[in-house]
């Protein structure tokens, strides 16, 4: 940066700078249903123009599929996903985005050049903790409907308390050809595992598609 205002931590690590926003936690709460669908509603909609990243932990072991965040660019209004048909669901969850709101009454606020708000004292910040990248591969079924249920997982604890990313489950995978698979993520609170699933016709053996997990700063 040329000009402007900086904070590094201790082991020299920028922390807040003038020039970039931080992920701040723009919403959060708690969900209790069934798996046969959960929604939930921002108590408040977020403005931003692209999705806000929506982070959710379950209590139990639990599957996420057809996930989907609602709204449109600049007016996000919630999320929802299936789990399995008689499987209870509960957990806590909370949207965040790289973008702050004016939420403090007193105490320091930080705008870039163009006038962007990137800090408020009272917008609480959000940090990325670990990424799965590589996975392995655990075999495949058929469901009743005759496609293939592909499964991978990779060593990744769940016992330290992070949210994994539901946009990056909402999104299809490619088949070999032309179609494509509905992508599922299995907690296994007793394995200390998750579980990535894809369920298609013609899906690789092999899974590139990132997991993302992170935790608010309170």
């Amino acid at each position: 940066m040329s000009y402007g205002m900086r904070f590094t931590n201790g082991a020299d690590v920028v922390t807040l700078d003038s020039e970039f926003s931080r992920l701040t936690t723009l919403d959060k709460g708690a969900w209790n249903g069934t798996g046969s669908g959960v929604s939930v509603t921002f108590s408040t909609t977020i403005t931003t123009n692209e999705p806000p990243l929506v982070f959710v932990r379950p209590d139990q072991s639990n599957t996420f599929c057809f996930c989907v965040v609602h709204g449109s660019s600049g007016a996000w209004t919630g999320f929802s996903f299936v789990g399995l048909v008689g499987q209870a669901t509960s957990g806590k969850w909370f949207a965040a985005a790289f973008k702050s709101e004016p939420t403090a009454k007193f105490g320091f606020r930080l705008w870039d050049a163009g006038g962007i708000l990137l800090f408020d004292n009272g917008t609480p910040c959000a940090q990325f903790t670990r990424t799965i990248t590589s996975w392995s591969y655990l075999g495949a079924v058929q469901d009743p409907q005759g496609q293939t249920r592909l499964s991978w997982t990779a060593p990744s604890s769940l016992a330290s308390g992070d949210y994994m990313l539901l946009n990056n489950i909402a999104m299809d995978v490619a088949g070999l050809t032309s179609r494509q698979g509905n992508m599922y993520a299995v907690w296994q609170y007793n394995n200390d595992r998750v579980v990535m699933q894809v369920v298609g016709v013609d899906i690789s053996t092999s899974l590139y598609n990132p997991v993302v997990f992170a935790k608010p700063i309170t």
